[in-house]
């Protein structure tokens, strides 16, 4: 696909080294990403379909108390995926699966970012009965389908021998 040759040095790294020749390292990984994503995604659910009207169930402002979890879960996830990644920087390199995933995690990113920026203070402020915006409605909408699609992706990565 292109020119990974400026991935060598990552992909000598005694860290590299160390996860691919550990035969529990990897595994360990995959546990600690998939707690990560539990937490992530779970968060996200709760909070999405709060927003989106789905769950009734609970005030916006508790809701909203979930995103921690959320946090906790990416950063989990970040982690633990840079640790793949660098296990193996060409393959995922070249892999447009791994790419999709990328950039949906990138629009996810800045889904986020415009709630904290948009969103998040307007929804705070109204009272606990107030109907939600439809604008709500829709970022939330969009960042359940982009969780979604990450997972999506990141399941087939390991089915195509990457990861």
């Amino acid at each position: 696909m292109f020119d990974t040759s400026f991935l060598k040095p990552i992909h000598d790294s005694a860290i590299a080294e160390t996860i691919r020749y550990s035969a529990w390292i990897f595994p360990a990984l995959e546990t600690i990403h998939f707690i990560g994503l539990c937490l992530l995604v779970g968060a996200m659910m709760v909070v999405d379909l709060r927003l989106m009207g789905v769950l009734r169930a609970g005030s916006v402002k508790s809701v909203l108390r979930f995103t921690h979890l959320a946090i906790a879960g990416f950063s989990i996830n970040l982690l633990s995926g840079i640790g793949f990644f660098v296990s193996n920087p060409e393959n995922y390199a070249q892999n447009p699966l791994f790419w999709a995933k990328m950039i949906l995690v990138l629009l996810a990113g800045l889904n986020v970012l415009w709630f904290e920026l948009a969103e998040r203070q307007l929804l705070l402020a109204l009272p606990d009965s107030a109907a939600l915006p439809s604008r709500t409605r829709a970022v939330a909408g969009l960042s359940l389908a982009l969780w979604l699609g990450i997972i999506v992706l990141g399941r087939f990565l390991p089915l195509l021998g990457i990861g």
